[in-house]
């Protein structure tokens, strides 16, 4: 298995067994609601990075159940993490996580719970995230939160 493009290199870390996983690393970040790791070169200018998405955004919410959230800005993520999954070849590239480690101020890296009874939760709340985004300020994650 080789990367599909070489501009997704720079998340490389190595290939995982013989099943075709891979470990990517990079910075996980939201961008227009949906959940991105981004490489480690273009921290400054996220929302122009170049980016491999997670295939199910509900796992931001997985995420903010283990780790601090930002305090405020567009996205309410923003750590470097490692996944390991599968590449999906589409526009963008995707992967799909069977592991994600975050890390977290001062502890670390956290494991981060993909297990479909955890996902089912989570997928409720990023719906209900989703119907709110029509109300609030979209430069301001904190909005999403306020009555």
């Amino acid at each position: 298995m080789k990367i599909p493009n070489e501009k997704y290199s720079d998340f490389f870390n190595r290939f995982v067994g013989s099943e075709g996983l891979i470990e990517l690393a990079g910075w996980l970040v939201i961008i227009d609601y949906r959940l991105f790791l981004i490489s480690e070169k273009y921290v400054g200018d996220y929302r122009q990075a170049e980016r491999i998405e997670v295939s199910d955004s509900a796992v931001i919410f997985s995420v903010i159940d283990r780790v601090f959230p930002l305090g405020g800005g567009e996205s309410f993520l923003f750590h470097k993490a490692k996944v390991i999954g599968w590449l999906v070849e589409t526009t963008p590239l995707k992967i799909v996580p069977v592991e994600l480690v975050v890390e977290e101020r001062g502890r670390g890296f956290v494991s981060i719970s993909l297990q479909e009874e955890d996902m089912e939760k989570n997928r409720v709340r990023y719906e209900s995230f989703l119907k709110n985004k029509e109300t609030a300020n979209p430069v301001d994650w904190l909005d999403f939160y306020r009555d």
